[in-house]
Formats: C-alpha cells, sequence, structure tokens
C-alpha cells in the first residue's frame, strides 16, 4: 500500500518510483529531485513537485512531474497549469500524476499536447490476473540427528592399509568429515548418511541404530589419504515436523505507476 498521508508524501513516493525506473533504463539520470524551483524563459520561479534531468544520445531532456493527491478526478486547470510550465520552461516534458484519474477535458488537452498521464495508486487483485499472487505450502520436514557412528576399516584394501598402517578401527568422534564414492568428489559425512539412513516415520523421537556395509566407500582424512570402510555403524534419531508457509505478492508491492490512458503498468514499487 501506498500508505501516504498527504500530497508532500505522496510527491516523495513518486519521487522514489521515478529513480527506480530511472535504474533500469537505458539513459544517463542527472538528477532526480523533489519540490524543486525551477526558472523559466519569462523570469518567473515555477515550483515541480518531481525534476527529473537526464541525457539521452547526448541530449539532456528535463521531465516535470505534477503530483495530485487527492480523491476525485483531475479537473481541467491542473492541466492548463502543467501546459503553462512546458510553455516556460524549454526542451521538457510533462507528466500529470494523481490517484484516481481525470476528467474527459483534461484526457483531450494533454493528448493533444503530449502531455502524459498516470496513476501512482495502491495495488490491486486484479494486477495479478493471469499470475499467481497467492501461494500457501503446507508440508511435513523429517530431520535425522547423527548422536555418534564408527566405522571398520576394510583391511584387504591395499590403499587403506598403507593409509592406516594395518590399524583396521577408527573410532568417530566428530561428523566434520568427508566421505568418497570411488573417484566422485568427497561429500560431508552427515550428506552421505542422509542419502543412505532411512527415514522411518513409526520412529521419530526413538534412539536407533543401524550398521550400514557400504560397496566402495572412503573416509577422507584431513591429511588427504583415504581409508576404505567396510561397516559403518550409526546411532541416530529422527524427528519431524509440520511446517505452513504462505505468501501473497500484494504484500510486497507498495504503490502501482498506471498509464492512464492504456491501462498498462509501467512500474511497480516494492517495500
Amino acid at each position: 500500500m501506498l500508505d501516504v498521508k498527504n500530497s508532500t508524501e505522496y510527491e516523495k513516493v513518486a519521487q522514489q518510483v521515478y529513480q527506480a525506473i530511472l535504474a533500469t533504463t537505458e539513459v544517463e539520470t542527472i538528477e532526480v529531485i523533489h519540490n524543486v524551483q525551477i526558472t523559466g524563459r519569462s523570469g518567473v520561479a515555477h515550483q515541480i513537485d518531481v525534476y527529473w534531468r537526464y541525457l539521452k544520445d547526448g541530449i539532456e531532456h528535463q521531465v516535470l512531474v505534477e503530483c495530485k493527491y487527492y480523491q476525485s478526478k483531475i479537473d481541467l486547470i491542473h492541466a492548463r497549469n502543467l501546459l503553462g510550465l512546458l510553455t516556460d520552461i524549454p526542451n521538457s516534458q510533462g507528466v500529470l500524476l494523481t490517484t484516481v484519474g481525470f476528467q474527459r477535458g483534461v484526457v483531450n488537452l494533454c493528448k493533444f499536447y503530449g502531455i502524459s498521464l498516470k496513476r501512482l495508486r495502491d495495488p490491486q487483485g486484479s494486477d495479478w490476473d493471469g499470475f499467481i499472487q497467492k501461494v500457501e505450502i503446507e508440508g511435513i520436514l523429517n530431520k535425522t540427528d547423527y548422536v555418534d557412528f564408527s566405522l571398520a576399516i576394510d583391511g584387504k584394501d591395499a590403499e587403506s592399509v598403507a593409509t592406516l598402517a594395518g590399524d583396521n578401527t577408527i573410532s568417530i568422534d566428530s561428523l566434520e568429515m568427508l566421505f568418497q564414492d570411488g573417484a566422485v568428489s568427497p561429500v560431508p559425512a552427515v550428506t552421505w548418511l542422509d542419502r543412505n539412513v532411512p527415514f522411518d516415520e513409526s520412529q521419530v523421537g526413538k534412539p536407533l541404530s543401524i550398521t550400514l556395509t557400504p560397496a566402495s566407500i572412503y573416509i577422507v582424512l584431513q591429511s588427504g589419504q583415504r581409508g576404505k570402510i567396510h561397516t559403518l555403524d550409526v546411532q541416530y534419531v529422527h524427528s519431524s515436523r509440520t511446517l505452513n508457509f504462505s505468501f501473497d505478492a500484494m504484500d510486497l508491492v507498495r504503490g502501482v505507476l498506471e498509464d492512464f490512458n492504456t491501462k498498462a503498468i509501467e512500474h511497480t514499487l516494492h517495500h
């Protein structure tokens, strides 16, 4: 939601919108200013709600954005006032920005003189027509905590014998080690255990143990040497909890900039 209380706050939101738009366009922005005085050819200083100067193809342009935080349609006097500013400030483009809309005379006058009519409004459900606005997910997160494990090394494996010098039993106090399946890249021990220790929903919360006899798994020591695992005794506990997650895209959008004539959404301002 825009969540503005007065015209000044509305103008500052408009400034944020145009700054965000300019960050994605192929122009060189010189400045985007809120509430600035610009002196015209007549020598009269004009107050501009949002003033944007930029370069495109080496030519400087300036856009005068007049913001009208009204609860009713904008009448013709505001279009005439902006037309006067454009006449007095050379090489300028005009944007008339409001919350609701414009009277017929405003639309006709601005179309003739090339003044853009925009709405900066709250997001609404129809903005997501054809898209997913709300997502609700409910699921179960299953987790296994490994209390301890120990392994026996294959004493007939030549690489293991060379690594351990005949000691075929290792007691493991930490899971901060790597397991390697042949020549495949090593993975953390916990990752390998998650893939190979079956999860049993009927045993959640109970202390469990299992003996695994992998075909060709090696433990990789800190030295880089390996030992082929013959058996692996694991002590573990299962846990399970329900997850509920909901997401509404409306909550992420603060305001919507819409072309009044085409109804095309030109930008969404996010929180």
